[in-house]
């Protein structure tokens, strides 16, 4: 499944430091060597508290990294129609930095 090519410049637009590579057939974006987010499909990627997975893959519009049961925890995806504009997806990344930065 290719990614969102819009997603991905927006996302690079956020995150103009931080470097990328082609990973889980879309792109990840690294901080600190751990992946904070991506571009996944139609969706960004990020990477969260693993405690609030399960609550988030309940709510519409959010889904997990891989089906059961190669679940990986604490990895969701926000679906683009979700993130219509930069401050939804700064304020998804500030909260994937904020995980990432206590690994």
């Amino acid at each position: 499944m290719p990614y969102s090519q819009t997603l991905f410049e927006r996302l690079r637009d956020l995150m103009p430091r931080a470097p990328y590579k082609r990973m889980f057939g879309g792109v990840c974006f690294f901080v600190g060597g751990h992946i904070v987010a991506g571009v996944f499909g139609d969706g960004m990627l990020v990477r969260l508290e693993p405690a609030r997975h399960a609550d988030l893959i309940g709510q519409p519009g959010i889904r997990p990294l891989a089906s059961k049961p190669n679940r990986m925890r604490g990895f969701v995806v926000i679906d683009e129609a979700l993130l219509d504009d930069d401050d939804v997806m700064q304020e998804w990344l500030d909260q994937a930095r904020a995980f990432v930065d206590t690994l």
